[in-house]
């Protein structure tokens, strides 16, 4: 039976998009049927429900980004030792996390509180020492815990309590969506508030995170019911008169929900302007500046009674009503803020991680996954340009009841654009690329994705999307997630290559044989060291039965020189992370590949040996493993040319590693910001003593006329990247004056501290210019995730670092 055309309000509502138009607005006939029945949406609730359920399951425990540290302060709360008290570098458990607002943390305290969680302190110390935290690129050690085989069927303890949390989550994550659909209902069409929420519910990241135990959950659904009381008091016509018992209720709901916000996440708190400025319009429009006063008290005093105390409590404690001076004293922070550049590049991770990054940021779709990703996202936004664009065509007047869908719509974009505002904020001094900080404007992207996809006028396309979703976000805990927490096969016999040994590491384990290539090395090449491993029966002390006390032990591969400096080097936890020593069985043997990367500032041409062995196995309450020791090594059998034994480690080959090709020594190709390229570098030599001078020479060219006179740092660091020592001088030819793609060397000498205690140190180097300001504005280091690795990225990556060099005692 066909449907009667709906009549339009008035000559400017017949003109706008369909997409535009609510179903109930104008009223469809009687007889007439919505094209998005109630079981479609309820539909996708129980899908999402059921995708999160299986990646709460299949994500091995607290291998999602902060879930330990989260559900530390989960702990804490639930055995009764109240809320968490920071301070500046602390030792708890809960690291960064204990400044968290913590309405998050009570509910979930409050699900697991009759659960023995004794077991806690004690898995939180089977933390991985080698964890790639934010590398998908990293070979193995993907995992953030080592695993047991006590984290199975059935749960128990700690991993029980974890799992119905993460239940907790998912609830929350299907609320955020319910929620967004209400919100969207309210003035667009429903076929395009449920095909933008079905597009977000199937996003595998959103998935991932909503089966994580995360506050991140919380401030997703709150911001979500925020919106949709915020829209739903937009959309109120002008002329519609209102009960002051409506509005008082309506207010009151609106601030109860404001003020779990402010308790679930900080950036909630930008809630709280959105909202207002939804009243304050709405006050303006009716001329009644008396419906203001009561949204204060009305909005307001739910909002101190509920979150308000948590404020106060941060103020009496940190003399910092937000704590942040508390959250920045345990992170990570820049050595200097970032700039634009930094920002832009980090959109790339941010775009990957908002589609699906897993475990710790580390877990990655094959490059054709993400392509994918980028062909909806342009569809999307092409969608919305063909939406506008007939828009524009037909009448560009916007009535008053168009006027109130394109005011939600705004209120929903300065949403988004509070979260933009902070999350570039938060990127200036901290890396912070990470997607799921966009999830509190569930609404807004539904939005976008509804609005696009419709704006193609194509009915499958939708469905396409939402479906191709789905199937990918099915697939990836058992394609994706699942394989990357699973160790390598263990290859029993040895290969032809590998030589056989016999040399004992401690008094359970044995190298059975080991073979490495290739013989020739330079800058930037990878070597395989091939090594057969052997369990041993323990000598004394029987296994105890709890596998957490038996200790864990990392290897190490380790290409050295002649004078004792490591010039390349891989350190693990074996089987990738995923076979920790304290769960081999007596006899078992298996063998392992690890490869060796030479860095680009590799020191050449020498000659180099390689040196395998163990160490670690100690742990300390808060910290987890520790890289202790190294085991004791010996030979029981004689040992063939070229093998010997140093105490504590095997050592085999005859590496040559020789220079790159190129007219510059130790030729680098390190870019700086402003064209500028650290191109290679010498030094006079790489033992010293307290008070000897270290000639440092820098071979520098630029690929344009810099735009200023830049001076070049070389500064000597400590094993903790700290400095000690280092000269900053300009070039001997302003920098303002070079001419491009011509070679300019720099010298550099710096007197070693004479009270400088012995061991390994780093040379940073770099450039920065004055500012008007009088500080220094440090040259960016691009590409510097691939050049320095994460820690350094995180620290800000302006310099470069060079080394390593040696400090003896003098007189030795």
């Amino acid at each position: 039976m066909s449907t009667a055309p709906r009549p339009p309000a008035s000559p400017h509502l017949a003109s706008a998009p369909a997409e535009l138009l609510p179903a109930d607005l104008p009223p469809a006939p009687p007889n007439g049927k919505s094209r998005i029945g109630r079981w479609q949406p309820a539909s996708l609730y129980c899908l999402f429900v059921v995708l999160g359920v299986i990646y709460s399951i299949q994500t091995p425990a607290f291998e999602t980004p902060d879930e330990i540290w989260h559900f530390a302060f989960i702990h804490h709360v639930a055995t009764g030792q109240g809320l968490p008290i920071s301070e500046a570098d602390t030792q708890a458990l809960w690291q960064q996390q204990g400044v968290q607002a913590p309405g998050y943390y009570l509910a979930a305290a409050a699900l697991s509180a009759w659960i023995d969680l004794s077991d806690f302190p004690t898995i939180f110390t089977r933390s991985n020492p080698h964890a790639a935290i934010g590398h998908p690129a990293a070979i193995g050690n993907r995992n953030y815990l080592l695993p047991y085989a006590d984290d199975g069927w059935p749960w128990q303890g700690t991993f029980l309590a974890l799992h119905l949390v993460r239940l907790f989550s998912v609830a929350l994550g299907a609320i955020t969506l319910w929620a967004s659909y209400q919100t969207l209902r309210l003035f667009v069409a429903e076929r395009v508030a449920f095909f933008g929420v079905a597009v977000f519910a199937f996003i595998p990241q959103f998935i991932f995170i909503s089966a994580a135990a995360s506050n991140d959950n919380a401030v997703n659904a709150l911001a979500a019911l925020v919106l949709w009381r915020v829209v739903a008091l937009a959309m109120i016509p002008r002329a519609r008169p209102i009960s002051s018992a409506q509005r008082r209720r309506d207010f009151l709901i609106l601030g109860s929900l404001l003020g779990l916000a402010a308790l679930s996440k900080l950036s909630a708190l930008g809630l709280v302007g959105v909202a207002g400025l939804a009243v304050l319009v709405h006050s303006w429009e009716r001329r009644d500046w008396r419906i203001l006063a009561h949204a204060i008290l009305w909005i307001g005093v739910p909002i101190l009674l509920i979150g308000g105390w948590w404020y106060a409590r941060n103020w009496l404690l940190y003399a910092d009503p937000l704590a942040w001076n508390i959250w920045r004293a345990n992170i990570i922070l820049r050595v200097e803020p970032a700039g634009w550049r930094t920002i832009v590049r980090g959109l790339g991770t941010l775009e990957q991680s908002f589609w699906g990054v897993f475990g710790w940021l580390n877990v990655a779709y094959p490059d054709i996954v993400y392509s994918f990703f980028r062909s909806l996202l342009w569809m999307t936004g092409f969608g919305l340009i063909f939406a506008a664009v007939r828009w524009l065509r037909r009448d560009r007047q916007i009535d008053r009841q168009i006027d109130r869908r394109f005011w939600a719509g705004a209120l929903l974009l300065i949403w988004l654009g509070v979260l933009t505002i902070s999350w570039v904020r938060f990127m200036t001094i901290a890396p912070a690329a990470q997607g799921r900080y966009f999830f509190p404007a569930a609404p807004t992207i539904a939005l976008f994705l509804g609005l696009g996809l419709r704006g193609w006028r194509l009915w499958t396309l939708p469905w396409l999307a939402v479906i191709s979703l789905f199937i990918l976000s099915a697939l990836t805990p058992w394609w994706i997630i699942q394989p990357a927490y699973q160790p390598p096969p263990a290859h029993a016999a040895p290969t032809p290559e590998i030589t056989p040994l016999s040399v004992q590491i401690g008094d359970r384990f044995r190298i059975a044989g080991i073979h490495a290539e290739p013989a020739q090395l330079s800058p930037g090449d990878v070597a395989t060291v091939t090594v057969q491993w052997e369990s041993l029966p323990p000598s004394t002390a029987p296994v105890t039965e709890n596998p957490v006390q038996n200790k864990d032990y990392s290897v190490f591969v380790h290409l050295v020189d002649g004078d004792g400096l490591t010039i390349a080097q891989f350190d693990t936890v074996p089987g990738r992370g995923l076979r920790p020593t304290s769960q081999w069985q007596p006899g078992e043997r298996f063998t392992e590949q690890y490869p060796v990367r030479i860095p680009p500032t590799a020191y050449t041409p020498s000659q180099a040996q390689w040196a395998v062995g163990l160490y670690g196995g100690d742990y300390r309450p808060h910290v987890g493993p520790i890289n202790g020791d190294r085991l004791p090594v010996q030979a029981h059998a004689p040992l063939p040319a070229r093998y010997s034994i140093d105490t504590t480690a095997l050592r085999f080959g005859a590496v040559e590693v020789l220079p790159p090709a190129g007219e510059v020594p130790n030729a680098l190709h390190a870019q700086f910001a402003d064209g500028m390229e650290l191109a290679g570098y010498t030094l006079s030599q790489r033992v010293l003593t307290p008070g000897d001078p270290l000639t440092v020479t820098l071979y520098w060219r630029s690929a344009q006329i810099p735009s200023q006179d830049y001076t070049v740092f070389v500064h000597l660091l400590n094993e903790a990247l700290d400095g000690v020592g280092g000269q900053d001088m300009p070039p001997a030819v302003a920098t303002g004056q070079w001419t491009p793609d011509t070679l300019y060397p720099h010298a550099h000498t710096i007197s070693i501290p004479p009270d400088l205690p012995p061991g390994h140190y780093r040379l940073a180097v770099g450039m920065y210019a004055r500012t008007p300001s009088g500080s220094f504005d440090r040259l960016a280091l691009l590409d510097a995730g691939r050049v320095l690795g994460a820690q350094l990225q995180a620290e800000g990556a302006d310099r470069y670092l060079l080394g390593p060099i040696r400090v003896d005692a003098a007189g030795q």
